[in-house]
């Protein structure tokens, strides 16, 4: 297996667990902002549109990786 496609795999495997774990990474994101902040860490919550924009940034890269793999492999 080449470079090619072991770094589409790697893609492939991170978009779909990206889309998997969207609201997770979202969430994480949100807490990470609240530092500093009164806001409790347990009180935030990630907007609709963030979770969408991960789950969209998730199927773009595993179709990129997609894409690389099958290169890759021919």
């Amino acid at each position: 297996m080449d470079n090619q496609a072991f770094v589409g795999l790697a893609c492939l495997v991170g978009g779909v667990l990206g889309y998997r774990y969207a609201y997770e990474l979202a969430q994480l994101n949100e807490r990470l902002d609240a530092i500093g902040s009164t806001t409790s860490w347990d009180a935030v919550e990630p907007a609709n549109w963030k979770v969408i924009l991960y789950q969209f940034g998730s199927i773009v890269i595993a179709g990129v990786g997609g894409l690389a793999l099958l290169a890759g492999l021919f």
